[in-house]
């Protein structure tokens, strides 16, 4: 008996298979911020040097009722953009910028020094962030108590002051922000080929269950971070949990329904994965503290520990391990579920044994990652599909980083980038079943390059016409994610299918990885990320050339597959090889 027809007999798509569906889905909307969340939780705010007149020499007394627009002229110079500057303040209080008949646009002459003494923030948008993330307590960016004038500090407060260090990741500080973005990131490069040896090794329902009671311990951990280094430990940790988990509550859900159900599933988690990336923009809104917003996403991971201690184990993993008792309870306990507990009591574990034999005695060479590059074929596809999906990860996983560049407003933004990907993966499920593989993401690929290289010639007052054309870059992105996913399952064959998905996702985090890394270069030059992401999609597209089109072309089990397909497109194959090809394989 084969295990799809054991499947069918105790429910492959009854009751137990939509709440599972369901539990996925809720993982996705919940997992999928885990990325993008700094975009608030390290949003950098308006800001520039706190205030110290103590240090004036003038016999002006420092006690005089000054206004927030009498301390901004005194205080802080203008800078090339006619706004205060944001590093930089007078070494010496100018009073004489009180006269409304001196002008303070002339002070670039004037003697100035580093912030020494801080920074003062906007707590108007963002009542806490871990760049403001310190000992003064908010002050409102428009009230005339908002600058620190002379502050008698309480020994209490002082030994306070020394033990903690204020992180104000502002300035030369700045790039530390995107240092704790790709930090994360790696987190997901190193836990992606992990999580599937141990995966594969002691099953999924244990690593499901500790990675998500990890996930809920470390994000709380997380929320009350001491300093800056733990805090980057800690979400590099849960990058890792992250990771984990979403791939394999995606296994295991695909392992325990039926093939048909397969598209379904996949386009289901997308969306809401894009959801939830788009109710993160409304939750960050409502929720201004960095500690509550970490702790919204990290506390329901208890829940999802309990209920994945209720979770059957993969009936298929199980079976592949020789587990053959255990999978026949959890066997019983789904047909349970589907309402068929008769119909499964029927079924013996003989029948599962059988099923064993006929996997063991049908397995072939096992294929280590140094195999797939000795095959001419299979190295090209691996190569050049590396390229595509690098170019189009770094291009826009950067910007989603640092939302702040979109538009005016981050969070209408955040929530428009999660929205556009519903009709744009609605529109995905169709052009699959009727586009070519290889002219489709040659039209997304160009398409994000040219939308991220138009934006650098577009003023940052335009903020409205600059978000329209994030979008579009943003929906093509979507699109490309999960053309490039049915894809890369069509160049694979059965036997590597897993390996080479390991690799793929190994370049898509280390992507992600350098792409964060290049925000840190705007120091140097301010258009140069943007320069980066829009060109190498474009110069990318060249790949495509190097790959095989499959749209239309049965699936390859084996790498012998691989090669007959090849002949049949170029017609170097015999009418009878070519005939056999198509009988035995999938379409």
């Amino acid at each position: 008996m084969d295990f799809d027809e054991i499947l069918h007999h105790v429910g492959d798509s009854g009751r137990f298979q939509i709440c599972m569906i369901i539990l996925l889905n809720i993982l996705s909307l919940v997992l999928s911020p885990h990325d993008v969340l700094e975009n608030f939780t390290a949003a950098i705010p308006a800001h520039h040097c706190s205030i110290n007149l103590d240090n004036s020499r003038s016999e002006v007394s420092t006690d005089m009722n000054l206004t927030t627009e009498d301390l901004m002229k005194v205080s802080i110079p203008m800078g090339p953009n006619q706004k205060p500057e944001q590093c930089r303040r007078f070494r010496y209080t100018q009073w004489q910028f009180l006269d409304s008949n001196i002008s303070t646009f002339n002070s670039t002459e004037l003697e100035t020094e580093p912030c020494l003494d801080g920074w003062t923030y906007d707590h108007s948008v963002f009542t806490s962030t871990i760049v403001t993330e310190g000992l003064s307590p908010p002050q409102p960016w428009d009230s005339d108590q908002y600058y620190h004038t002379k502050h008698e500090i309480s020994p209490c407060e002082e030994g306070l002051k020394s033990s903690v260090k204020v992180w104000d990741l502002v300035c030369d500080f700045q790039s530390f922000k995107y240092y704790a973005q790709a930090t994360s990131l790696a987190g997901h490069l190193v836990s992606c080929p992990l999580s599937g040896i141990i995966s594969d090794r002691f099953g999924r329902k244990p690593l499901l269950m500790y990675c998500s009671l990890a996930y809920g311990a470390v994000g709380t951990y997380c929320a009350f971070a001491p300093n800056f280094s733990v805090y980057c430990v800690l979400r590099f940790l849960l990058s890792a949990f992250q990771s984990t988990i979403l791939i394999n509550s995606l296994i295991l859900v695909l392992e325990e329904a039926s093939v048909q159900w397969h598209p379904t599933i996949i386009v289901l988690s997308g969306l809401f994965n894009s959801i939830g990336q788009g109710v993160l923009g409304g939750l960050a809104y409502v929720i201004s503290d960095w500690h509550l917003l970490q702790l919204a996403y990290a506390l329901p991971f208890f829940i999802f520990f309990v209920l994945f201690c209720w979770v059957p184990e993969s009936v298929r993993w199980l079976i592949i391990t020789g587990k053959t008792d255990q999978a026949w309870k959890e066997l019983q306990r789904i047909a349970s579920i589907n309402g068929k507990k008769g119909i499964a009591q029927n079924l013996t574990t003989e029948d599962l044994r059988s099923k064993l034999k006929k996997d063991v005695n049908s397995t072939g060479k096992l294929f280590r990652i140094k195999d797939i590059f000795i095959n001419p074929l299979i190295r090209k596809i691996v190569l050049s599909n590396s390229s595509l999906l690098f170019a189009e990860l770094f291009s826009f996983v950067g910007l989603l980083l640092d939302v702040q560049l979109l538009g005016k407003n981050m969070f209408l933004t955040q929530i428009f980038l999660g929205a556009i990907d519903v009709p744009s993966k609605s529109l995905t499920y169709f052009t699959i079943r009727n586009v070519s593989r290889r002219p489709l993401i040659a039209f997304l690929l160009l398409t994000t390059g040219s939308c991220i290289t138009i934006t650098i010639f577009i003023s940052e007052e335009m903020y409205v016409l600059r978000t329209i054309i994030f979008i579009l870059g943003k929906g093509c992105f979507a699109a490309f994610t999960c053309i490039s996913t049915t894809y890369i399952n069509e160049l694979s064959p059965v036997e590597l299918r897993s390996t080479l998905n390991g690799v793929f996702l190994a370049v898509v985090r280390l992507a992600g990885v350098l792409s964060a890394l290049t925000l840190a270069t705007r120091k140097y030059f301010v258009y140069l990320p943007m320069i980066l992401y829009g060109v190498l999609p474009i110069v990318a597209t060249i790949s495509i050339l190097f790959l095989p089109e499959t749209f239309n072309l049965p699936h390859t089990d084996i790498i012998k597959d691989m090669e007959k397909r090849k002949r049949l497109m170029s017609k170097n194959i015999s009418k009878k090889e070519g005939q056999d090809f198509l009988e035995t394989t999938e379409c």
